[in-house]
């Protein structure tokens, strides 16, 4: 039990870093824009003068809260979530630096949806573990849950255009690539889990209690 625990935890990890790598192709993409969250992230590191790792992770942590208050489900992998993609976007920030920066319409927009269909492979990858959804997702099913009457596409998009105009608010960037990501970002994940052969309404989540439980050898209640 605990060396697939083991498995599915170094499979949460790779899903991870990878979802690192989209959000600093995100961030690459300069004034022509990138996804909602990211834009958020942006902002405030203008705003604080932080970097953007760190923006990324008091975000997480602000909304993991919210969840819990909510009583959402948390998981072994929304709490990796908060610090393994906020350590590793600023790592490939730093490595993508030494590419040619997006001066460009053509390759900021190549960075934006690049970052975007990157980010949709991360979350089929970590969410096959099963370990938990991210702190944005949680929030996301939290809210739907809450408003049942309410698509969760709707709900999604409702979210993401709220944080967006926060990010906007405090400085960050808004073109063209900020619009077809929001436009075209459920296409590229429903292409992507196709493509995997995916299916996101399949999966049965753990939550922290139950994965230490199952690792201890007793099935939770």
């Amino acid at each position: 039990m605990a060396k697939e625990y083991l498995r599915r935890i170094a499979v949460c990890v790779v899903g991870l870093i990878l979802y690192g790598l989209g959000n600093a192709c995100g961030v690459m993409a300069g004034s022509v824009g990138t996804n909602a969250w990211n834009t958020l992230s942006i902002g405030l590191a203008d705003r604080l003068g932080c970097s953007f790792g760190a923006a990324n992770f008091s975000i997480s942590l602000i909304v993991i809260v919210a969840v819990v208050i909510g009583k959402g489900k948390i998981g072994v992998g929304t709490i990796l979530n908060i610090g393994i993609i906020s350590l590793f976007s600023e790592l490939w920030i730093g490595l993508l630096r030494l590419l040619p920066a997006s001066d460009s319409g053509i390759l900021g927009v190549g960075y934006s949806l690049l970052g975007q269909f990157i980010i949709s492979f991360s979350i089929v990858i970590y969410m096959r573990a099963e370990l938990g959804c991210g702190p944005r997702d949680g929030l996301m099913v939290l809210l739907g849950r809450r408003l049942p009457g309410i698509p969760i596409g709707a709900v999604k998009f409702g979210i993401e255009l709220i944080v967006l105009g926060i990010g906007v608010l405090l400085g960050a960037p808004f073109g063209i690539g900020t619009v077809l990501v929001m436009a075209l970002q459920a296409s590229i994940f429903q292409l992507v889990c196709r493509l995997c052969r995916f299916e996101p309404r399949s999966l049965r989540h753990e939550n922290v209690l139950d994965t230490l439980r199952r690792i201890a050898g007793r099935e939770a209640p």
